[in-house]
């Protein structure tokens, strides 16, 4: 049996630490001796080193404690979970400092080159100059506030618009309705 300092020192961890797991319930409180001190074991350090170990995989205490009573099979899945998550902000983190290093050279356009190419591809069937600056806009909100996303709703968008016959359609139906002349 060891001291709560000793746990602490053993593990790697600051004795607050494992005051906080304890009134976080992701350790059990142990057995006290006659004095009143914590009195740890091997079950106790191995609990510890497990919790560790995921807080420092960025795994939220909240679901470190669910995590506690799952069987091995919900365990995997738990960590397959994490892992996935953990991908999708590694994602997000390289397209956030892609665009950064953009901005760094000079590139002050937050939208993809081809997001740019498509817009003038826009001007040049005949959308106006409104339109085009509605869609540059439309698709600044879009990258700024889903970037993960962002490229594959643009790609939806460019594959609709990418009909051969679509400019010759805006062509011809501006001299039928005012409102294609608007678009």
């Amino acid at each position: 049996m060891i001291t709560i300092g000793q746990l602490a020192g053993y593990v790697g961890v600051s004795v607050k630490t494992i005051r906080v797991y304890h009134d976080k319930g992701l350790l059990p409180e142990p057995d006290r001796d006659a004095s009143g001190y914590r009195r740890y074991g091997a079950h106790d350090a191995i609990d510890l080193i497990k919790i560790r170990t995921l807080a420092e995989a960025g795994v939220p205490l909240a679901r470190i404690r669910d995590l506690r009573s799952a069987d091995d099979e919900e365990f995997q899945e738990a960590l397959r979970e994490i892992d996935d998550e953990l991908t999708a902000r590694i994602h997000g983190l390289r397209a956030t400092r892609t665009r950064l290093r953009r901005l760094a050279a000079g590139h002050l356009s937050p939208l993809p080159t081809e997001v740019g190419a498509h817009l003038e591809d826009l001007a040049r069937w005949g959308f106006t100059p409104r339109w085009v600056d509605l869609q540059r806009d439309l698709w600044i909100l879009v990258f700024a506030t889903h970037p993960d996303h962002a490229i594959t709703l643009f790609h939806d968008q460019a594959e609709s618009l990418a009909d051969p016959a679509l400019p010759g359609f805006i062509r011809s139906a501006s001299g039928f309705s005012p409102v294609v002349k608007r678009i």
